[in-house]
């Protein structure tokens, strides 16, 4: 069994990463850590109740090294900024161990952006380029399978990208691309906020950081850096789930090679479900599939898409990702439906 420790586990990356993983034949959750929380995990998490024994484990630096050093790999579900100055001690110190960053720290190689999209200078910017991005269907998963530190990707991101990805590999967007991006609660984090907790989003919708969501530079280096996103992502009334329309020129591309770019490149994804009408974002919650409908225009093709921001969008990716790096089955602890309603 993969020995694996999840560090920060009363938000809502570390809850569904132990949900999937207690239900993982190849791993075994050893330590669940908190700053603040104390006794069962089932207490704070209910919905475990029945499938963990784990209660939290109180973190300091000293569990942090204790922890690398007995486990195969460790998940940072911290928020952005706090493992680019952590993360580091632990490679140090257990030169086996394998490392899945849930946060923004190190999906971006160029230290110069971090400023200016996460509002901070990265400590380690000599570790960028060791970090490997995991989006395992867009041309990652062989750097995956050999990488020590893995980036998971951003919600928004791995939804726009998995969008696009097709037509940029094969060479056929001809424009700049429009994209809208609405996202549930949950996206926001375990800690209310002043415009993310309930009162302020149930029957509300409203656009936020249009043109600068810090989830597009992601999205411009992983499809290869020439393509222009015009990106505007929008808060929703529901908690899980994130639902993009992307509006991609393609010139003279006939209907059939628009369609036939999907059909491709997709073939063979476990977790990509081709739809011939736009996808109900409800169908994939709980899940790690992305579900696509791609409908061709006039030199235009719209790309529609859902995942659950919590599973394919962040957690589900992240046990994705372990199952590569460990060379297990992909979609081991991954295959399952969604609850449809």
């Amino acid at each position: 069994m993969i020995r694996a420790a999840i560090l920060g586990g009363t938000g809502y990356g570390g809850m569904e990463l132990l949900r999937l993983l207690v239900g993982h034949p190849g791993v075994e959750v050893t330590a669940l850590t908190s700053r603040s929380e104390e006794g069962p995990v089932a207490d704070r998490h209910p919905h475990l109740a029945g499938f963990t024994r784990l209660s939290f484990t109180k973190e300091t630096e000293d569990v942090r090294l204790r922890l690398a050093q007995e486990n195969d790999v460790v998940f940072f579900a911290k928020p952005h900024g706090v493992s680019a100055s952590e993360l580091p001690g632990l490679l140090a110190a257990a030169p086996e161990l394998r490392i899945i960053d849930l946060s923004g720290d190190f999906r971006l190689p160029d230290p110069s952006q971090y400023p200016a999209w996460y509002a901070y200078e990265h400590p380690h910017p000599e570790l960028l380029a060791t970090a490997e991005y995991g989006l395992a269907e867009c041309g990652q998963r062989d750097a995956v399978r050999g990488a020590r530190l893995v980036a998971n990707p951003g919600c928004h991101a791995s939804a726009t990208i998995l969008a696009l990805w097709p037509l940029a590999r094969l060479g056929m967007i001809q424009g700049r691309v429009s994209v809208v991006s609405v996202t549930g609660s949950s996206g926001s984090g375990a800690r209310p906020k002043q415009g993310t907790h309930h009162p302020e989003r149930f029957s509300n919708f409203k656009a936020y950081r249009p043109l600068h969501h810090q989830h597009l530079p992601e999205v411009i280096h992983a499809l290869g850096g020439d393509t222009r996103v015009d990106f505007v992502p929008h808060s929703a009334p529901f908690s899980r789930g994130i639902h993009v329309t992307a509006f991609v020129p393609v010139g003279d591309a006939s209907d059939d090679d628009v369609r036939q770019a999907y059909a491709g490149v997709y073939a063979d994804e476990p977790f990509v479900r081709m739809h011939g009408v736009p996808p109900d974002l409800r169908a994939c919650l709980g899940t790690n599939c992305v579900d696509l409908c791609v409908t061709p225009g006039d030199r235009m093709a719209c790309v529609t898409l859902a995942i659950d921001n919590l599973g394919k969008g962040m957690a589900g990716s992240a046990v994705q990702n372990l199952n590569l790096m460990f060379g297990l089955d992909e979609t081991a602890g991954l295959d399952r439906p969604g609850a449809g309603l």
